[in-house]
């Protein structure tokens, strides 16, 4: 799905849900009622300060697996491409690119600004008791203080994120994520485990 495609105007209710403090339930009633196409284009078309609205919308949901991002079918080294829209008033549109390497799953950020900030690469990790952020120990979330040791075929070579410019993105970061609708998940950033009102809705494209 090409970004352009991505921005076309969506169906309204979304937005119009959020606006009436619509329960979770409602939401994704809603969304899993739609054609794959349309729920993604209904998710990006969310902005700014909706996508927190929805992250705080779906509280309490259902739980997160890592076979929302990769499916336990998928082959290792198979990448897996979810579409994304993060809360910044600027270069909003990305993806979150996934794939497993043995047990376990690596993702990175493919979006226009790569070349200065880095990939971004994370593990996909289910919360322990001991996490920083209390969020973070209550689901799965993405955690950018580890990489992977190799980059999966097609992927851009492994960088720390505390080095060059990375680190002003990525260093010390992890995303909770919560679960919107059958292939729709909402995450918000943390760093050493304060919330940054930073938040991006994903979608399965395919």
């Amino acid at each position: 799905m090409s970004a352009r495609t991505a921005d076309a105007l969506a169906p309204a209710p979304l937005s119009e849900l959020l606006d009436r403090g619509c329960p979770h339930d409602e939401i994704r009633s809603w969304l899993d009622s739609l054609s794959r196409a349309d729920r993604v284009q209904a998710a990006l078309a969310l902005r700014g300060s909706r996508v927190g609205r929805l992250y705080r919308a779906v509280a309490g949901g259902a739980p997160v697996y890592a076979e929302d991002f990769v499916a336990a079918s998928t082959p290792d080294d198979t990448t897996v491409i979810m579409e994304g829209r993060n809360s910044l008033p600027a270069f909003s549109r990305f993806q979150k690119r996934f794939a497993r390497l043995g047990e376990t799953i690596v993702g990175y950020n493919h979006q226009s600004m790569s070349m200065v900030t880095g990939p971004g690469y994370f593990e996909v990790v289910r919360g322990a008791e001991d996490d920083a952020a209390e969020e973070s120990r209550r689901g799965l979330y993405f955690d950018y203080t580890r990489v992977p040791s190799h980059a999966p075929t097609g992927w851009p070579p492994v960088r720390p994120n505390t080095s060059g410019l990375s680190r002003l993105v990525y260093a010390h970061m992890t995303d909770t994520m919560r679960s919107v609708a059958d292939g729709v998940v909402v995450g918000a950033a943390y760093k050493r485990g304060v919330a940054q009102n930073a938040f991006f809705v994903l979608c399965h494209a395919d």
